[in-house]
């Protein structure tokens, strides 16, 4: 009997110290998981932003009659602390404003331009992959994307993509999901010698301003899936986003709620505009 009860004594533990290293194990697979999901997530949707923002403003010169680029409103537009896409229309002249209710105070983008004319190599495609349209040079036929920030299933934040479809409509895909916040700052040069001058925000620039528009940065936040263990006591964490242009600015930072802890990166970029200028110097 005592031998007995020393095997299932010695079994038992086994048992259990197996049990716990399963568990480790099982913990350590979805920690790598997770930040490998975020460290994807967040490059796929910084390279999307990156080439959609390169697009921008895009004419299909080749078919332009005796080179004389149109009279068009830049093909670049932001709001900032919005989630009111639905409401833009930008080739209406409906830009919208800010309305101060962004997720996480996340901007907005508008990208307007032509697709690549029949037989080009070239290839200009909106946010679904369709490839844009390419109509008379007329603000009205103009296809424009919309990028925002809004909840979708289980309340997930997402970065999400508004585009007019073939027949017209509007409609709305998700990007990236997990992506919580999208800042957006323009680099202006406004004396014409190629060079910014000065970086702003949307909402202090005036509508002349989106001409002189040179570079953009781009900064998302993007979280991760897997949620501390409640009762966890550690000190929520800070993102900085964007650091302020001057001492006197206050720097772009978000703070991770209480018991709402997961894994999250910054991810940023900065993009040339090259479109906006060329339309602009073409007589």
């Amino acid at each position: 009997m005592v031998e007995l009860m020393i095997a299932l004594a010695v079994g038992l533990l086994v048992v259990l110290v197996a049990g716990t290293l399963l568990q480790q194990a099982r913990a350590a697979y979805q920690e790598m998981d997770d930040a490998a999901r975020v460290e994807e997530t967040g490059r796929l949707a910084l390279d999307h932003l990156q080439q959609a923002l390169r697009q921008a403003g895009h004419l299909p010169m080749e078919t332009l009659a005796h080179g004389a680029a149109p009279s068009l409103v830049p093909g670049l537009r932001g709001l900032d602390d919005s989630r009111q896409a639905e409401l833009l229309d930008p080739a209406s002249g409906n830009f919208g404003s800010s309305t101060g209710d962004g997720v996480n105070h996340s901007d907005v983008l508008m990208l307007g331009f032509f697709g690549a004319p029949p037989g080009s190599r070239a290839q200009v495609s909106n946010c679904s992959g369709a490839e844009a349209v390419t109509g008379p040079p007329e603000e009205a036929a103009r296809p424009w994307v919309i990028y925002f920030i809004a909840p979708g299933s289980g309340g997930e934040p997402e970065l999400r993509c508004r585009y007019q479809g073939k027949n017209g409509n509007w409609t709305s895909d998700a990007i990236a999901r997990g992506v919580e916040a999208l800042q957006l700052r323009y680099a202006i040069d406004s004396d014409g010698d190629g060079r910014p001058d000065r970086w702003s925000d949307a909402s202090a620039m005036p509508a002349h301003a989106w001409r002189q528009v040179v570079l953009v940065r781009i900064a998302l936040l993007v979280r991760g899936l897997q949620r501390r263990p409640a009762g966890n006591e550690a000190i929520p964490r800070s993102y900085d986003l964007f650091l302020p242009a001057r001492r006197s600015d206050p720097a772009w930072r978000f703070t991770e709620p209480e018991q709402e802890q997961r894994r999250r990166a910054v991810f940023q970029g900065t993009v040339m505009l090259r479109n906006l200028a060329v339309a602009e110097a073409r007589p």
